[in-house]
């Protein structure tokens, strides 16, 4: 697994999201429900080095209030924000 695939399942992992298998060449993973299984989105992996834990804590709000993530709510309290941040 590459440094930045892995950088990218330890962000989703934090807001209650795993990522998959490949799903086209090695460029695009599922974005699974750490709960239920549901695919939930998608994600590449050419992202920059920070930018998925970035992105992910950009959107931790979304998660937490369930805009995004999944329907089961999986993850939504693991996504708030710490106290003071």
């Amino acid at each position: 697994m590459s440094d930045i695939v892995a950088e990218i399942r330890a962000a989703y992992e934090r807001v209650g999201v795993r990522l998959d298998q490949p799903a086209t060449y090695g460029t695009y993973y599922r974005l699974l429900c750490a709960a239920c299984g549901r695919m939930v989105g998608n994600v590449g992996d050419r992202l920059l080095p920070g930018m998925a834990a970035a992105l992910v804590e950009g959107q931790a709000d979304l998660y937490a209030t369930g805009q995004l993530g999944c329907a089961c709510r999986h993850g939504g309290t693991a996504a708030r924000p710490a106290a003071g941040t």
